[in-house]
């Protein structure tokens, strides 16, 4: 069995470190995750191990229709369409989602893969924008589509908590194999309510970061996400949400009713233990 490569971030108390999950046991490391680095020695078995988001504060580029229809391709005039997803409290795997009391209308889930960007890109080349891929992650989209609806797509994805990625980032998986096509499936409440394949995308990943890095330099640990099979599904509170990429990981998030408290970023195991504790 090939072994992967896995990059995340642990929470160890009030400090995060990097490490990188391998059998069963995150392994830290020394250094900078976006370059050279090694590790210290020191391991956790990860059943003691509370991952959070991979990188605090990444910006996010989310990609709009980013799929062909099955049997097509893409027409020659077509361009990528995108836009920045300014949304707070990005949350990791096992974490609840808020559903904003102020929402008329459906809340979607959109199972994603994204790339995560490992070196600074400015107008560059899709050959210059492979060679600054990090690696991959899995992303739950969430969208409130009332805003969507009418043209608003930018408020519609920017609501407090509408990101959630991770467990990790997969660095050593391909571009090509990205190409060759992974299945992306969408689950609620344990049954199947989205799929796809990245074997349909109207643009290749290089040549994603290319176009957005003609008018947004792009950074270490940006996440583009690289679009959702059509249609995403709706999801309501009570509902267990998760969002699947095939050879990348598995991300689970909770639909919860808001409060006036932020969200939290925790994963919800990690509450309900604390809770009982106290």
């Amino acid at each position: 069995m090939v072994a992967v490569s896995l990059l995340g971030r642990a929470l160890i108390g009030d400090v995060s470190c990097f490490g990188t999950i391998r059998d069963e046991r995150f392994h830290l490391i020394s250094g900078d995750p976006f370059g050279e680095y090694r590790h210290n020695g020191q391991s956790l078995p990860m059943e003691d191990v509370v991952l959070g988001t991979p990188f605090e504060g990444a910006r996010f580029i989310v990609v709009m229709g980013g799929f062909n229809e099955p049997g097509t391709t893409r027409s020659p005039e077509r361009q990528p369409m995108w836009l920045p997803k300014a949304a707070n409290y990005a949350s990791g795997d096992g974490a609840e989602v808020q559903k904003p009391s102020v929402l008329t209308g459906p809340m979607m889930m959109e199972a994603e893969l994204a790339v995560v960007v490992g070196q600074q890109l400015r107008k560059a080349s899709p050959a210059q924008a492979h060679e600054a891929i990090l690696g991959w992650t899995v992303f739950n989209d969430l969208t409130a589509f009332e805003y969507g609806a009418n043209g608003f797509w930018a408020l519609g994805k920017a609501v407090d908590g509408f990101a959630s990625w991770g467990p990790w980032v997969r660095t050593d998986l391909s571009e090509d194999r990205v190409m060759e096509g992974l299945a992306i499936t969408g689950r609620i409440n344990g049954v199947e309510a989205q799929a796809g394949n990245t074997r349909y995308y109207c643009f290749t990943p290089s040549e994603m970061l290319s176009h957005v890095s003609h008018r947004i330099s792009l950074f270490p640990g940006d996440v583009v996400t690289l679009g959702t099979p059509f249609p995403p599904p709706e999801v309501n509170i009570g509902d267990e949400v998760l969002c699947e990429v095939e050879e990348v990981g598995v991300l689970h998030n909770y639909i919860v009713a808001d409060t006036i408290e932020p969200p939290s970023l925790l994963p919800r195991k990690v509450k309900e233990s604390t809770s009982a504790v106290g």
